[in-house]
Formats: C-alpha cells, structure tokens, sequence
C-alpha cells in the first residue's frame, strides 16, 4: 500500500486507526472541493442543494450497512447518536438499564446521568477475560429481570476489541419486549455489517460512525431506528413543524439541527468508494485488515516472549483490532505512557482499563507487519512488558 494514497504523515507509526480514523488523499481533497463549493455560495448551497445531497449520501451509506435509509439520519458522531436513541426512550423511576463492564466510557456516563434523572439503575454485566462469547450471552441473560427496560451493548468493544454475537443478545431483548440500542461505533467497515438483519433479530436503534473504518472526514456517524422505534431529536428545529422540510418527517426532524459544517457528511460515498478501490473491494479490505491484526498481535506476543496467557480472545472473536494487557514501569500511567509515545511518533492507545492497562492496536490498509517491530522495539525500551491475562483459556 502506498502511503501516499494517505493523508497520514509518514513519518509518524499509525497503529490507532480505531479511535480517529484516517482518511485518503482522493477523500480529503473530496472534502476540500466540497467545502470550497459549499463556502462559494452558502445560501444557494443549503437551500437549493443540501439535501438533495444528504439524500445521496444517505442512500450510500444505507446500501453498504444493509440499513433502512428512510429511518438513517447522519449525525456527528456515535456517541450522539446514542444520545438521539436514549432521549427517546420512556425510562421510568425503578427501571433497570443493563449494559456491560467494556462499555465506552461516553455511553457509561450518558446512562449513569439518565438513571440518575429518571430514578433508574445501571445493571452491568461484567465480561470476563480471556473473553468467552458464550459466557457473555449467559451473563447477559442472566442479567434481564422484569424491570429490565433497556439495554446497551457495543457491537466491538472500544477498550478490548471484542466482537459481540449481538444476533444472539437481541432476541433475548426482543423476548422480553426490552429496547436494544447497539453502540456500533467501531463496526462500519470493519465488520460486515448488516443493520437490517440486527432490526430483524430485536436491535431496536443502532448508532455507527463513518470517521472510523470507512476513512470519512472526522465528524461523520449515522443514527438508525427500527421500523416502530421511538426517535426524537436531542435538538428540536425546524422539523418539528409539519410544513418544514422533506416528505419523510423522521429525516425532517432529525437531518437538520442547526447550521454546521455537512461536508464530512457528504464525503461518506467517496470514502466508501475509494476503500474499495485501493483494498481491492471491501469483503478484501476487511480479510485483509483483520488477519493483519491478528498477525501484529501474534508478533508483538512474540517479540516480548510471551504466548497465549496474554491473548485477551481468540482470533475469531476480533475484528481489525486486538488489545493486549500490559505491565507499566513504576511510576507511569497509562495515560503518561501514551503521552510520551504520541510525543515519540506513535500514534497507538494506552487504554486505562479497570483490569490494568491495554496496548490496542488496529490495522488498515496503510499498515503492515513490521509495525509491529517497530512499536515493540519502542515499548520494550519505555519498559514496558506484557502482563498475563485471568486465565489462558483464550487461543491464538
């Protein structure tokens, strides 16, 4: 893979594409022609030609996550969008909101303060390490009671990169008539996503972002509500009267809040399009990117003398990503850590994780195996080592 093909600098190692993503050259300067179009003439741009091209890029985006695009809207980010579902939801004094001990710590806190304002408790079902997919839909079912009105789940766990088998968690939701809302941030682009077979299973609202693995500029995520689903705008604007805006009044009162800035938006059919082209289409891109995940993870394991007791899941329980657990010097913290390798040329997380600190790597089509060398030869001269996972009951 040519780096040029990269906004990416060169000279910096790019191991964390999970959290920000990172976009093609075609898709920047997409960007930056779309922008100088839109800043031309605003007015003309946003009432004579936004929405039409919201549509299309709706249209794009809902084709390739297999999604209803007339209950899609784009939105900044997942985690608005989690909000956009939540807000929109009946939560009542006594009502348990169940979601488990990996969440991202944004959607934590949006369910801490809706309990706290509603008279509800957080229930969370802890997932245990090495990770055990069956032992977590246990957990998980264990976990519903009659009160049970809500339930979040992320479809890849941000801080350990797990995939969940969410096509076995909703049913038992839909069961118990129980509103499913998915954390999908990390799925678009790095698994084959299908959101319209999740609906069917009993996910109830899915929240994706297009910033991540589909390389769109930053500020780009989708928001979707299963046919039926309560969905209600966290700021009400002009949608909100009847006579405003397109035909489809979910997409009227969701697709406009307020002037902002739409291009990374509208960029999401190019970034689509130009992953593709250079990975060799998508169903080759994600092979390609998750078998060179699980190839750093088995280096790094290797370059620092460990083996299996360090592998947090097995290869098919990952996506592009893997985390591996971590011991620190003394007297340095994970976020120090990360403070000084970011100062260094390396972009890679130092999760702070509640079992102790986590490496987590990712993998896209501008990355290859001797990164791993590179970042092992770096963390090895900080002193860091790696650290033995719960158990060893997780393979290669």
């Amino acid at each position: 893979m040519n780096v040029r093909d990269w906004a990416l600098d060169p000279a910096v190692m790019h191991l964390n594409h999970g959290s920000y993503g990172g976009i093609p050259r075609a898709v920047l300067d997409a960007a930056t022609a779309l922008r100088a179009r839109l800043e031309a003439a605003p007015m003309k741009f946003f009432v004579l030609d936004w929405q039409a091209e919201l549509d299309r890029a709706r249209a794009a985006l809902g084709a390739f996550v297999r999604a209803p695009a007339d209950r899609l809207v784009l939105v900044p980010n997942a985690t608005t969008a989690v909000a956009i579902a939540l807000a929109s939801l009946a939560i009542e004094p006594g009502d348990e909101l169940v979601t488990t001990s990996h969440a991202y710590r944004a959607v934590r806190n949006q369910l801490a303060r809706l309990a706290a304002a509603r008279g509800a408790r957080v229930v969370t079902v802890p997932i245990a390490l090495p990770y055990d997919p069956d032992a977590l839909v246990a957990a998980f079912a264990a976990a519903l009671t009659p009160r049970t009105k809500l339930a979040v789940i992320d479809h890849v766990t941000s801080p350990t990169a797990l995939v969940v088998p969410l096509e076995r968690i909703a049913p038992l939701c839909a069961a118990r008539g129980i509103a499913l809302v998915v954390d999908g941030a990390h799925a678009p682009g790095q698994l084959d996503l299908d959101v319209g077979a999740l609906f069917a299973a009993g996910v109830t609202h899915y929240a994706g972002n297009n910033h991540k693995w589909l390389c769109a500029p930053k500020g780009s995520g989708f928001f979707v509500a299963a046919p039926g689903a309560p969905a209600l705008p966290v700021v009400t604007s002009h949608g909100a009267s009847p006579e405003y805006g397109p035909p489809n009044r979910f997409h009227a009162e969701l697709d406009w809040a307020g002037t902002h800035d739409p291009i990374a938006h509208l960029c999401v059919p190019v970034a689509i399009a130009e992953v593709a082209r250079l990975g060799g289409g998508w169903a080759t891109t994600r092979a390609r990117n998750h078998a060179l995940a699980i190839e750093l993870r088995a280096r790094l394991v290797a370059l620092f003398g460990g083996g299996g007791p360090h592998m947090l899941a097995r290869a098919d329980s990952l996506g592009a990503m893997a985390a591996l657990p971590i011991e620190l010097p003394a007297n340095t913290s994970p976020l120090s850590l990360q403070t000084e390798l970011l100062r260094d040329g390396f972009e890679i997380p130092i999760v702070d994780f509640f079992e102790g600190p986590l490496v987590r790597i990712s993998a896209h089509l501008y990355n290859d195996a001797g990164d791993a060398d590179l970042l092992a030869a770096k963390l090895r001269a900080l002193g860091v080592t790696l650290r033995r996972s719960s158990s060893s009951s997780a393979g290669p």
